[in-house]
Order: structure tokens, then C-alpha cells, then sequence
């Protein structure tokens, strides 16, 4: 013989939000991880061009002149 056991469950309004809040801060952190790892993800599916606007360099504007030096 086997016997047939009615469960009841229900979700209450505080798991409602719960499930929510877990789904807002589910795509946040993804939003957050994506934003931190931009450029290889979009290295991974680029075309393999390089990008130098990325590289940083100086320029005779930015050095700082001799006549600009302390007198000793």
C-alpha cells in the first residue's frame, strides 16, 4: 500500500521580493563584470585589429621644460 501525502506551500510576499532582489542584483553583478572585463571580452570577438588609442605618449607639451628647473 502506498499513501498519498497532501504538502502545502505557499510564497509569501517576503519570498516574492526575495526572488526579486535576487534577480536585480543577478544582471547588476553581470552589468559590473561586464564593464570590468570589457576589452577582453571584446578582444575575444574583435576582428584582431590593435587599438592604439589605448597607448599613452608624450608629448613636448606634457615634459617639462629646462627653464621651468629650480635654480641651485
Amino acid at each position: 500500500m502506498t499513501s498519498l501525502h497532501t504538502t502545502l506551500a505557499y510564497l509569501d510576499a517576503g519570498s516574492g521580493s526575495m526572488i526579486l532582489q535576487l534577480l536585480v542584483g543577478g544582471f547588476a553583478a553581470a552589468g559590473v563584470a561586464m564593464k570590468m572585463y570589457w576589452k577582453r571580452i571584446k578582444g575575444i570577438f574583435g576582428r584582431g585589429d590593435d587599438d592604439d588609442s589605448s597607448t599613452v605618449t608624450t608629448t613636448a607639451a606634457d615634459a617639462p621644460a629646462e627653464r621651468d628647473a629650480p635654480q641651485s
